[in-house]
């Protein structure tokens, strides 16, 4: 027989026997599985407590932020309270420059006309009457004052009276192409020819943005006196202004949102 076979074994280690009674081996059984349950309860006990301890840290420190965060809240309340006269201002500012936009939105500077008129106007020509008619309103605003190159100033009338045509859609026509506002003249010259050039004049005057601002001149009378010894000759002619004439002062610029100077 070989060592290596279980009677072998038996007879090294010599016979077993068990003489504790079943309840004994029973109870001792149950004791460690009481006990063993007891370990793991304990564990779990432990993980379960270090985990309460973690999470009651972390809601403390949450408690904490919130309370700051409510200080802060509560800070910004009452600053927004102290600006809210400073908001209150800028909304008003924006409502009145939104006002101001649309009350200067068909303005005419008429000093800069009367500039460009003053210019315009020769030496061996000058103006004793000038009217403005606006197109929107129909009515008529004399400027008043001295004529732009000698004379007296007289009260205007408005233009399509004293002979002149009524507004045509023709072309070149006064009130063709949209005019915003028409100027009536009353003057004297030394000749015809230089009316006519006054007139011509008119026609290159200035532009602005590429478009004229003066358009439709039209001579409406051009007379000698009747006296032998009178050289001079009177005339009448009109002029009309396009959109171009528009000051486009406090209009709110496209790409920066600020108003124009």
């Amino acid at each position: 027989m070989s060592w290596d076979s279980p009677w072998a074994d038996q007879r090294l280690s010599g016979p077993r026997v068990n003489l504790l009674p079943a309840a004994v081996t029973e109870r001792r059984l149950v004791h460690r599985q009481r006990v063993g349950m007891g370990a793991v309860a304990a564990i779990l006990l432990a993980v379960l407590g270090l985990w309460l301890a973690v999470e009651s840290r972390a809601l403390r420190d949450a408690r904490q932020d919130a309370d700051r965060e409510r200080q802060v809240a509560s800070g910004l309340r009452a600053r927004r309270l102290q600006l809210q006269p400073v908001a209150d201002l800028d909304a008003q500012i924006a409502a009145a420059q939104r006002l101001r936009a649309e009350v200067y939105a068909r303005e005419i500077r008429f000093s800069g006309v009367m500039r460009d008129v003053s210019a315009i106007v020769p030496d061996d020509v000058w103006l004793t009457q000038m009217s403005a008619t606006f197109t929107n309103a129909g009515a008529s605003t004399g400027t008043g004052g001295a004529a732009p190159a000698g004379g007296t100033a007289a009260a205007g009338t408005p233009a399509g009276a004293g002979g002149q045509p009524p507004t045509a859609t023709t072309p070149g026509s006064p009130g063709a192409g949209s005019p915003v506002a028409s100027l009536t003249f009353a003057g004297a010259g030394l000749g015809h020819v230089d009316v006519g050039r006054f007139v011509r004049t008119l026609t290159s005057g200035p532009t602005k943005d590429g478009q004229r601002v003066y358009i439709n001149p039209y001579f409406t009378s051009s007379q000698r006196g009747q006296s032998a010894d009178t050289t001079t000759v009177t005339f009448s002619a009109s002029v009309d202004l396009s959109q171009a004439a528009f000051s486009h002062r406090f209009q709110v610029d496209a790409q920066t949102g600020a108003p124009t100077p």
